[in-house]
């Protein structure tokens, strides 16, 4: 299993999301090897005044963060998009400057493994991957829940402060069958609470097809 795969993109594109404002360890240096993932489609529907796109379009949603002047943010998903399902952000807050609120849906195929199990060396690896980054890193809630469309999902809120900006993570993981389903969304410590369940509405929403 490559245990850095699905950490390392929530590093990267949280990172991503601070470059604008604050130098950060470059990206580049942290890539993890391509992993494909063929979890087959998925429905969503995004809040009001947010943006994205699935990886077939994630062109489409690079121009539009470049058109907003977002050009590096823009570049690490162009440099990354191979890895990601979906990317979605809120297009007031990056056009208004005042930080990005996102979300990305990444997976992976991984056989013999529990939920309980993946969540453990999940977050075992993340804690390593954003120490040896010199990140700061913190579980403040962890549990499986009933959520959405789903019985079982690992549900995991995160704090971390990533090249001096203080952030705040929520992340989903579905299995579904071999196939391991990780929804991420980021926002700034200070808005995190106000949008906790906007979050939770958003996956009440994500079906995987078929």
């Amino acid at each position: 299993m490559k245990k850095a795969f699905l950490i390392l993109i929530m590093v990267m594109l949280v990172v991503s999301a601070s470059f604008a404002i604050s130098g950060c360890k470059s990206v580049e240096e942290m890539q993890p090897a391509v992993v494909e993932f063929a979890g087959g489609d998925f429905n969503l529907s995004l809040p009001e005044n947010w943006e994205g796109g699935t990886r077939e379009e994630l062109d489409s949603v690079v121009e539009d963060l470049e058109d907003i002047g977002l050009d590096e943010l823009a570049a690490n998903i162009e440099a990354n998009k191979v890895y990601l399902l979906f990317y979605g952000y809120d297009l007031v807050a990056a056009s208004e400057g005042d930080g990005i609120s996102n979300l990305t849906i990444t997976g992976e195929t991984v056989p013999f493994l529990s939920l309980e199990k993946y969540m453990d060396m999940t977050y075992t690896d993340i804690a390593e991957k954003y120490e040896e980054a010199e990140y700061v890193f913190e579980i403040v809630e962890q549990g499986v829940v009933s959520l959405g469309n789903y019985d079982e999902v690992g549900r995991t809120i995160i704090e971390q402060e990533v090249g001096g900006k203080e952030l705040k993570v929520i992340q989903y993981i579905i299995k579904n069958g071999q196939d391991f389903w990780v929804l991420t969304f980021t926002a700034a410590q200070e808005e995190f609470d106000g949008k906790i369940e906007i979050f939770d509405e958003v996956f009440g929403t994500f079906k995987i097809k078929g």
